[in-house]
């Protein structure tokens, strides 16, 4: 049970705590063995690319808007979910986005100044969560003042059903 596996090696958190003791670690360090697949020649290898493509690259979506909601701006398509902080909507409630910045619909991009009139963004509430906990820690040095607390932000998420101008 105390012995190592093979591929083990001294991470950070070891070395330092060993350092600390006054006690020096080794230094070489055993290589991890990486899984490849077999090449069978240079010209197979070079045709052979892996290939992730950009949200940037890829055309946008036929009709999309942009949506101040939650206090951040959001870039919604139909059909979509999306998370922002919680909002004043019971779940399998339908609600409307007054604020829309901008809409693209037909091919045509509108912009309004600062908010479009006349165009709708609704959605259906799906599900009211919570985020990942997040580590608040306030110290001073050397005035023995330590606090450690947790925080989870409330969220909402919801679907986008429709987009009409």
């Amino acid at each position: 049970q105390g012995v190592p596996p093979p591929c083990f090696s001294v991470g950070i958190m070891q070395c330092s705590s060993l350092a600390r003791t006054g006690v020096r670690p080794f230094t070489a360090v055993r290589p991890v063995a990486v899984a490849r697949r077999p090449v069978v020649c240079q010209a197979q290898a070079a045709a052979v690319k892996e290939y992730h493509p950009s949200p940037l690259s890829q055309a946008p979506p036929s009709t999309y808007a942009v949506v101040e909601v939650g206090g951040t701006q959001l870039f919604v398509e139909p059909g979509k979910w999306y998370t922002v902080n919680r909002l004043k909507a019971d779940v399998g409630a339908k609600i409307k986005f007054g604020r829309v910045l901008a809409l693209k619909h037909e091919g045509k991009l509108a912009v309004g100044q600062p908010y479009l009139e006349k165009v709708n963004v609704e959605a259906e509430v799906i599900e009211e969560l919570r985020g990942p906990k997040v580590i608040v820690y306030k110290m001073k040095p050397k005035k023995h003042y330590r606090r450690k607390r947790g925080h989870r932000q409330d969220l909402s998420k919801f679907r986008v059903t429709k987009i009409e101008a």
